[in-house]
């Protein structure tokens, strides 16, 4: 009779000595694969490069490792995409019969790709003919590193366009100590006319010292940038009618060439994306492994690893298109970006797309008996399972959160949780066994704060916290060194509550408010810190 008690106690301890050598095996092995992905080998995982092949390599070798086949007949799946603009070889520009090009004289990225001749005088501005103009005001103007070039020649091009100029040539008439360089990533939108920039050596050399007009041609040709990306997935096949996709992206930013790094260096460096997101990509492979040893049967599983998430999400809007992934064949979808950083302290977790299904309300309570969760009941986020959303499937999103080495080179391997990543893995994980044997979750429209499309001339160089959903403000979750918001003094945590004269009551009103500032205004920013309300000036 006393041994029943005991052999309960011996199989508890036994099962207990089973999970602990399972949490270590999927540690190291969480470990090894982060390791390789956020090494300095892989040279970031930039969107079509050479790093980004040697990750897709690794993941299909793992794929091929665990048994799982590839989906549609081949692990890679290619996509091109237009991304900035080019100066093409075509271009052509001379003044008096001198053939000038590189930085002496180019077109700008907004200018039409039309061929224009005439015999303009310097600031003579007639109607039907080219306009010669002065880039700068005066010399303090060409020294100012805060004067916005790029701004002022594309609003004075397009008001020249409309009072009759067939094409407008910007000179440099001060030597300016930040001489415009043409933008590949200019957001400006392309004009009717052509417009080029003339260096000041070049203007000094062929035109300061013409007497009456002078006999210029213009030929530019602006191209689209067409790069390249590639999709890894791998499908088990269980002959069910619907599928559950697992995505994570591979991706990030190379050396920073993208413009999207947050580093205060103007070196560049690698940028490892340790947790952003080898985080996400290795806990797939462990949820594909675990998968596939469960026989878990009712859905197929399709995993998905996405590049060109850090360009706007393409890998994952190419993929849903390519393949017509819509609700009529996808069951709901749950997307892991940068769960590696759980804090032992708070645990940490955000839960997003929550709203999407009634399915995910028992997720939520579950998920509250191991972590700190915010539940975001959005569909739509800064991540791949917003492609998914907009077709009508249900989503979940794991997100541990934004920190100082986001963006920066130094997000590595060794500032990981791998314990917290095996927690997340082990817990999404009986998710999945759980909804296996339910029914399809059902889909939930959720409702979405509608974002102005605001071009930004200024930056404060702040990260916000996305999960922060009261209405007293904007929380700051990371302040980039050398920017304008660490040099006033904002500090991480700090709640913005106005720029200048503008309130901020969360995204949409400090994206509205950076969208009517200018670069180089001096104003003030209030916010709210430890409780108390503090205003600091800051020069933008």
């Amino acid at each position: 009779m006393r041994l029943f008690p005991l052999l309960l106690l011996f199989l508890s301890f036994s099962a207990t000595a089973q999970s602990s050598k399972a949490d270590k095996k999927l540690i190291g092995q969480l470990q090894q694969d982060v390791g390789y992905l956020a090494s300095d080998a892989l040279e970031g995982r930039r969107t079509g490069s050479h790093g980004e092949t040697l990750a897709a390599d690794f993941l299909i070798k793992r794929y091929e490792q665990l048994g799982i086949p590839a989906f549609d007949k081949k692990y890679r799946i290619p996509f091109i995409f237009t991304y900035g603009r080019q100066i093409a070889a075509a271009t052509r520009i001379s003044i008096n019969g001198q053939a000038l090009k590189g930085q002496d004289a180019f077109p700008l990225p907004f200018s039409a790709s039309k061929p224009v001749s005439g015999d303009p005088m310097p600031e003579a501005m007639e109607q039907g003919n080219i306009w010669l103009l002065p880039l700068y005001k005066d010399a303090d103007q060409a020294g100012d590193p805060h004067f916005d070039w790029e701004k002022e020649s594309h609003d004075r091009a397009e008001a020249a366009a409309k009072a009759g100029a067939t094409a407008v040539v910007f000179y440099g008439n001060f030597p300016g100590k930040y001489p415009p360089q043409f933008n590949p990533q200019s957001f400006y939108d392309p004009l009717d006319i052509p417009v080029v920039f003339l260096s000041h050596k070049a203007w000094q050399q062929y035109l300061s010292a013409q007497d009456g007009a002078a006999d210029v041609v213009l030929s530019p040709v602006i191209l689209k940038t067409e790069r390249h990306g590639t999709n890894v997935a791998a499908y088990l096949d269980n002959g069910a009618p619907y599928t559950v996709v697992l995505g994570a992206h591979y991706d990030h930013l190379g050396m920073g060439e993208d413009g999207s790094t947050l580093s205060a260096s103007k070196i560049p460096e690698i940028h490892n994306g340790a947790d952003d997101n080898a985080s996400g990509t290795a806990a797939i492979l462990a949820l594909a492994e675990k998968i596939k040893k469960g026989k878990l049967s009712r859905y197929n599983y399709l995993f998905v690893h996405f590049s060109g998430e850090e360009l706007g999400l393409l890998g994952s809007k190419a993929f849903v298109r390519e393949f017509n992934l819509d609700s009529n064949r996808i069951a709901y979808m749950v997307n892991l970006d940068m769960v590696g950083r759980l804090s032992d302290s708070t645990r940490a977790l955000t839960l997003g797309g929550v709203g999407t299904s009634p399915a995910w309300a028992p997720v939520v309570s579950r998920a509250r008996s191991l972590f700190k969760v915010t539940p975001d009941s959005s569909g739509i986020g800064p991540s791949d399972h917003t492609s998914f959303y907009h077709t009508g499937v249900p989503v979940l999103f794991f997100f541990t959160g934004i920190h100082h080495d986001y963006h920066k080179p130094s997000d590595d391997a060794d500032k990981i949780n791998y314990p917290g990543m095996a927690a997340i893995t082990n817990f999404i994980f009986e998710t999945l066994r759980q909804l296996d044997a339910q029914p399809r979750p059902s889909f939930t429209p959720t409702k979405q704060q509608q974002l102005a499309r605001v071009r930004f001339k200024v930056t404060l160089g702040v990260m916000p916290d996305y999960s922060y959903t009261n209405e007293d403000g904007l929380r700051i979750d990371a302040v980039t060194e050398g920017r304008p918001a660490q040099k006033a003094g904002i500090q991480a945590g700090d709640i913005i509550t106005a720029i200048g004269p503008y309130p901020v009551k969360g995204i949409q009103t400090y994206m509205e408010a950076l969208g009517k500032l200018e670069a180089g205004e001096q104003t003030t920013v209030q916010i709210t810190r430890a409780g108390k309300s503090l205003t600091l000036p800051i020069h933008l």
